[in-house]
C-alpha cells in the first residue's frame, strides 16, 4: 500500500486507480535511466474511441498533472505523488515529437496537489504546490540551467492547497489558495510575486474545502478575479479585486434544488480582455452532475449547459480538475471533461456546445477524473491527464492534427 501523507488520519489510495509497488520502492514502471519508454508509453495512453486525428504520448509517472505551453510550441508538464516520500516531476515534451525529455525532480517530501504550472517572462516555467510539512504554498523557480530555486509564500496557517497561478500582463504572477477550514483556517488567499518579494492579501473569508477547486485569471484592466467553491453554502463564487485589501465577491451559481453548484472551476479571459468564460461542476446527487459553462463580466456571468457527467467520485482521492478549458485559434472556448470511465472535448460557440471527440478508458484503466487543455500558437489541441498504470498514476497526453 502507498501511504499518503498524514494530516488527522491514515489514508490508503483506491487500489482501482493505483498499482502495488514493494515497500519502498518509487521507481515507476516503463521510468528507468532512459526515461519513458515510448512505444509502451502509446500503448499505455491511447484510449478506447476514434482516435485518428490525435497522437498520443506518455509523459511520465505520477498523478494532477498540470501543463502549459510556451512560444515555441512546446509542452511543459508537472506531476505529483502525495505519498508520504512523494514529489513533483517537472518534464518538457518538444514541439511535434511523442517523446519527453528527463524527468527533472522538482520538489520532494510530503507534498500535495492539485499543482499548477506557467510559463514565466523569462520564458522558464513557475510550479506551484503546497508543502504539507511547512503548511504552505511554494512556488519553484527553473534557472535556464535546469536548477530549482524554492519560494515559499509566507502566510500565517495551513494555506497553498489547491494553488492556481497566472502570470500577469507586467509580468507578476498572481496565485490563490485556499487556507481550508480542516486546518482551522477561514480563508482564500491572494499572492503575488513580484520577481523578488512576495505580497498577500485575504480575497475572501469562509469555511471552505480544500478540495473544492480554484481558478485565477486577470482582466486587461488590471483586476485579478478568483473563482471558488464555498462547500458549506454550495455555491460558487468570484472574489474580484478592486485595490490592495479590496476584495469584492459575487454569488456565480446558488445551488438551488442541486445538491451543490460550483466544484472545480476553470477560468480564462476572453480575447476582448474584459470578459470571463468559466467552467464548473453542479451535482445533482453524488455521482451525477452537469459541466456549466458562464460567460460574462464577473458579476454579470451567462450560465448554460455543457455536457452531463455520470460515474465520477468526489472526495479526498476523488476528482479535482474535472472539467477545463481553454480559447482555440478563433477565440471560442475548448472544454476538457473527464470522468471515470470517459473523456470528451466539446467547442462552445453561441448557439451550442458541440463534440469534437470524445474517448473511453481502456479494459482495466481507470482515469483520474483530472484532465488539462491548452491550445498551441499553431491551432493544436493538447490535453494532459492521469490515469491508473505506473504508480502513483500514468501521466498521458493528446495532441490534436
Amino acid at each position: 500500500m502507498r501511504l499518503r501523507c498524514l494530516y488527522w488520519r491514515t489514508i490508503v489510495t483506491l487500489p482501482v486507480l493505483i498499482a502495488v509497488h514493494g515497500c519502498g520502492d518509487n521507481t515507476p514502471a516503463g521510468l528507468g535511466d532512459d526515461g519513458p519508454d515510448p512505444d509502451l508509453g502509446v500503448a499505455l495512453c491511447t484510449p478506447v474511441g476514434v482516435t485518428s486525428g490525435w497522437s498520443f504520448s506518455h509523459l511520465g509517472a505520477g498523478k494532477k498533472p498540470a501543463l502549459a505551453i510556451d512560444e515555441g510550441n512546446n509542452l511543459h508538464a508537472a506531476f505529483i505523488d502525495e505519498s508520504t516520500d512523494g514529489w513533483v516531476h517537472y518534464v518538457q515534451l518538444p514541439s511535434g515529437s511523442t517523446v519527453a525529455g528527463e524527468p527533472e525532480t522538482v520538489a520532494d517530501g510530503c507534498l500535495y496537489g492539485p499543482i499548477d504550472l506557467l510559463i514565466a517572462a523569462d520564458g522558464q516555467p513557475r510550479v506551484f504546490y503546497h508543502d504539507h510539512t511547512a503548511g504552505d504554498q511554494v512556488m519553484e523557480l527553473r534557472s535556464s540551467a535546469g536548477d530549482w530555486s524554492l519560494q515559499p509564500m509566507p502566510n500565517q496557517g495551513h494555506d497553498g492547497w489547491y494553488n492556481t497561478a497566472v502570470l500577469g500582463q507586467d509580468g507578476t504572477i498572481h496565485t490563490a489558495t485556499y487556507d481550508p477550514s480542516g486546518f482551522s483556517g477561514l480563508s482564500v488567499n491572494y499572492g503575488a510575486w513580484s520577481g523578488t518579494a512576495w505580497s498577500v492579501e485575504l480575497a475572501a473569508l469562509g469555511s471552505f474545502d480544500y478540495a473544492g477547486g480554484m481558478a485565477i485569471a486577470q482582466t486587461a484592466d488590471g483586476r485579478v478575479h478568483i473563482a471558488f467553491f464555498d462547500d458549506v453554502a454550495g455555491e460558487i463564487r468570484i472574489a474580484s479585486r478592486n485595490g490592495p485589501d479590496d476584495w469584492a465577491v459575487s454569488t456565480v451559481e446558488s445551488a438551488g434544488n442541486n445538491l451543490e453548484a460550483g466544484r472545480f472551476p476553470d477560468m480564462v479571459v476572453d480575447r476582448d480582455g474584459a470578459s470571463l468564460h468559466l467552467v464548473y461542476l453542479v451535482r445533482s446527487t453524488e455521482d451525477v452532475g452537469m459541466v456549466r459553462y458562464a460567460h460574462g463580466l464577473a458579476d454579470a456571468l451567462e450560465i448554460r449547459d455543457v455536457t452531463g457527467v455520470t460515474d465520477i467520485t468526489i472526495g479526498f482521492s476523488g476528482a479535482r480538475d474535472l472539467a477545463t478549458l481553454a480559447l482555440d485559434a478563433s477565440g471560442r472556448p475548448l472544454v476538457s471533461v473527464q470522468t471515470l470511465t470517459r473523456m470528451e472535448l466539446l467547442r462552445i460557440t453561441d448557439i451550442a456546445a458541440t463534440e469534437i471527440a470524445s474517448f473511453e478508458a481502456a479494459p482495466g484503466v481507470t482515469f483520474g477524473q483530472h484532465t488539462e487543455i491548452a491550445v498551441d500558437g499553431g491551432g493544436r489541441t493538447h490535453i494532459v491527464w492521469w490515469q491508473s498504470g505506473d504508480p502513483p498514476g500514468a501521466i498521458c497526453h493528446a495532441v490534436s492534427g
